[in-house]
């Protein structure tokens, strides 16, 4: 039985989402690169660190336009295909998929929780395994009740960070400086933050485990926690529509292109002219300005999803697709290995470059590590049906040994 529950064979993937999981594991890195290189208050506030050069000020718009949430958005998004195609191939067999799917899930939380608390603090893979718990019992849902779901879901995450954002300043000037220093951090504050990133392993250990506790609790409660499940919600009724498949229309991804940029983009950019006039301080940029790109970014990751689904529909850059769609089969491997390869380029511990690379030159190093990433997950797909991590999560999911090499006896599932 284990054999016939195994993972689906190569030739019953779906191109599109193998792509699409792709770009959206090497797009998360042009915001991920921030925390490694810069103190972490400056992924969003450009006046703290980073933007010393003209040329540094038009990366870090540029990315925040076009990169910030929208590629974790796809990625939220593909989590929810995920949900129904996994429980739906079991269920088709078998008639139930729950043991498997909460076992698949509790293995990732611990992968994440390793994750987070020995790499990274800013990992996400904690709050993808507690969502997907959470929305299991949603699965089969019809489209139009998941978007229902998701659109309560989102609206409910963006009134409770504007409300709490409007009550804040009621608990007094006290209350409101100590919040404040969430985006806009104290010298000293950084300093610290400097001296922990830039010292040993051990050293950074308490600033590490502190940081991820705050992103698993507090932050994951009043903000990821709701946008996760609205947008895996989006995606599992996306699916159902028949989105991601190349052999439909190209109608859906085009509406996507149009509707998706053209409102979204409007709305991620009045945010950052909001900030641009606030200077980047005050409460606002921190909770309201920010709420036009929480709805803005999930048009851009639309609009970026219907351009890769009609680049592939129409056979265009075979050669690139193919190396995505490789980067995308390894997901989980490459997305930790960027916390390895990030953390060993910048952080006390490798060679040491925190602080050296303003947002510009970041850049550099994300196209250094994309480079590595395509060439060699192609190198190893060549030789292995998964990549190492995905291999150990489904070995773990099934309580078995899975094939690993190409070649070997495949699953029939």
């Amino acid at each position: 039985m284990t054999e016939l529950i195994g993972p689906r064979r190569l030739s019953d993937r779906i191109m599109s989402i193998d792509v699409l999981r792709g770009v959206a594991v090497l797009g998360i890195l042009l915001l991920n690169v921030r925390t490694f290189a810069l103190p972490s208050s400056a992924y969003s506030n450009p006046s703290i660190a980073g933007a010393d050069t003209p040329l540094d000020s038009m990366a870090f718009t540029l990315v925040q336009v076009f990169g910030d949430m929208k590629f974790m958005a796809i990625f939220s998004m593909l989590f929810g295909v995920g949900i129904v195609m996994f429980c739906g191939r079991l269920e088709s067999k078998f008639g139930a998929s729950a043991s498997l799917w909460y076992r698949r899930l509790l293995w990732l939380l611990l992968i994440g929780l390793c994750h987070a608390w020995l790499l990274w603090w800013g990992d996400i893979l904690v709050a993808y395994a507690l969502c997907g718990m959470m929305l299991y019992p949603l699965r089969n849902l019809r489209p139009n009740w998941l978007i229902a779901g998701s659109l309560a879901s989102l609206l409910f995450g963006s009134l409770l960070w504007w409300g709490m954002g409007a009550l804040i300043p009621l608990g007094g000037e006290e209350v409101l400086a100590k919040v404040s220093t969430m985006w806009s951090p104290t010298g000293e504050m950084i300093a610290a933050e400097n001296a922990a990133w830039g010292g040993s392993w051990l050293d950074q250990t308490p600033k590490r485990i502190g940081m991820a506790i705050t992103l698993e609790t507090w932050v994951f409660a009043m903000w990821m926690l709701w946008r996760i499940l609205g947008l895996m919600l989006l995606g599992m009724a996306l699916y159902r529509w028949g989105l991601f498949d190349l052999r439909r229309s190209r109608v859906p991804a085009m509406t996507c292109v149009l509707l998706g940029f053209g409102l979204g983009l409007p709305l991620v950019i009045w945010g950052q002219v909001l900030n641009a006039r606030d200077a980047w301080q005050g409460i606002d940029v921190f909770f309201g300005n920010s709420l036009w790109n929480y709805w803005g970014s999930i048009g851009v990751a639309l609009g970026w999803s219907g351009i890769v689904l009609l680049i592939c529909q129409l056979g265009w850059a075979r050669r690139a697709i193919g190396l995505l769609a490789c980067v995308g089969r390894m997901a989980l491997t490459n997305y930790l290995a960027q916390s390895l390869l990030c953390g060993l380029i910048f952080y006390g511990w490798g060679f040491g470059w925190y602080g050296e690379l303003g947002y510009a030159a970041q850049l550099i190093a994300v196209a250094a590590i994309w480079a590595v990433q395509l060439g060699w997950s192609v190198w190893w797909l060549n030789r292995f049906r998964f990549g190492p991590v995905e291999w150990m999560w489904r070995s773990l999911t099934y309580w078995s040994r899975q094939p690993m090499r190409t070649g070997s006896v495949p699953s029939h599932a």
